[in-house]
């Protein structure tokens, strides 16, 4: 089997017996290929597999289930991982992530951000626990009970509006109940959950199998000890009312990362699964996503020549400029241009100058760039580099790579090697 055995075009129109059939004929393009293929057999395997697409965001699913290990592996005994695949997983593709992780038995279910997202991993055939962690509009519930989706308590009234979608449906419903420690986004304050405690009195078809929390700022360990000070007293007040606090989860990538006491039952994990810590990365988490496109026209430019919109750059020396078929319109950030972003090209970092909607300028002075040549935004080129999405990110002032996956449109299509 190829190592790039599954390419799936991401189109809500097409029938997943379409989407096979596409793969069936990428099926050659392999991550080992990309990697270490001369540049004439590189650009030979594009042509044969007529590869119509101007980039693609690659996942490596090897990589992912051995990030989840990892994972594991690192945090406290006992402790079930919940990953979260809200925005589409983060752009890499919720439904695909959901298969390689669920088989594992430290998985205790995944989280996503609304109802819609759950519903579409329901409809991808994932059977365990999905929490939607916004607080659910009264129109959304009924489908959520529908398809066994767990909901985030964490407004007045809400249980009241959940217990009659539930009682309608003839069925049962889960809720965790969200405890507001000090993010102020969603959730209940320990002083406010008399209000809730008499909405569940009369809502016996509601089962509350989590309680859970967010931390406002994970680089202040003395503001965590306190919002979680906050959380343990919500629990307390839950346990005194005869209601047990099922699930208990705090920590997201960062806390899971920083504070191994926070970790309780469950931790969520988004980014952690996918990439590094930004700012102190440990080593043990592989970036698993590349995004390549390629060269469509090499120039050369004299010095005080200005390229890009508005006369974006002036250059400073004579030069040569790259046009790549990848701008804006793809999820490329204009900003990256302007702070000079680093790309990988022939093996070597080249600069960013441009960005418009459909193509941007790179500097590829002193290689022999050539059009049909690899460029990779982040990740792996077929020389073994690696550019960290975590790098990128940071240079435009982006806390984490996953906000250059998650920009990522559906232009550029989506493939997973394993």
């Amino acid at each position: 089997m190829s190592v790039f055995d599954h390419i799936i075009k991401k189109n809500s129109n097409a029938s997943r017996k379409n989407r096979r059939s596409w793969s069936s004929r990428a099926g050659q393009h392999s991550r080992l290929c990309l990697r270490y293929a001369s540049r004439n057999e590189y650009m030979q395997m594009n042509n044969s597999m007529n590869m119509v697409n101007n980039s693609v965001l690659e996942t490596d699913l090897a990589l992912l289930r051995r990030n989840a290990e990892s994972i594991v592996r690192a945090i406290p005994a006992g402790t079930k991982l919940l990953p979260v695949l809200k925005c589409d997983a983060y752009g890499l593709g919720a439904a695909e992530i959901a298969r390689v992780l669920e088989p594992l038995e430290a998985v205790a279910g995944f989280a996503v951000a609304h109802v819609s997202e759950g519903l579409a991993l329901r409809n991808a055939g994932i059977t365990k626990d999905i929490l939607v962690m916004s607080s659910a509009l009264p129109w959304q519930l009924s489908a959520a009970v529908e398809a066994n989706l767990t909901l985030a308590c964490g407004r007045a009234g809400f249980a009241s509006e959940l217990q009659a979608a539930a009682e309608a449906a003839g069925k049962p419903a889960a809720i965790h109940i969200k405890i507001d420690t000090g993010l102020h986004r969603i959730g209940f304050a320990p002083e406010e959950l008399g209000g809730l405690l008499e909405e569940l009195k009369n809502a016996p078809s509601l089962r509350v199998t989590g309680t859970f929390s967010h931390f406002s700022d994970t680089s202040d360990a003395a503001l965590c000890a306190r919002e979680y000070a906050v959380y343990l007293r919500a629990l307390d007040a839950l346990r005194a009312a005869g209601i047990e606090p099922g699930l208990r989860h705090v920590a997201c990538s960062a806390a899971s990362e920083q504070y191994p006491e926070y970790c309780l039952d469950a931790v969520r994990v988004g980014r952690r699964l996918f990439m590094d810590a930004p700012t102190a990365p440990r080593g043990d988490i592989l970036e698993v996503s590349t995004w390549r496109s390629f060269v469509t026209m090499v120039h050369p430019r004299r010095a005080g020549e200005q390229i890009g919109y508005g006369g974006a750059v002036t250059l400073a020396h004579d030069a040569l400029i790259a046009t790549v078929g990848v701008g804006y319109g793809d999820g490329l950030n204009p900003a990256l241009a302007s702070a000079k972003a680093p790309v990988l090209i022939g093996g070597k970092r080249c600069t960013l100058l441009a960005c418009c909607m459909d193509q941007c300028l790179i500097d590829v002075t002193g290689t022999d760039c050539r059009p049909g040549d690899e460029v990779v935004f982040f990740g792996y080129d077929r020389f073994g580099n690696c550019l960290p999405s975590q790098e990128v990110a940071l240079l435009i002032g982006g806390d984490e790579g996953c906000g250059l996956t998650a920009a990522l449109s559906p232009r550029v299509v989506r493939a997973y090697s394993s």
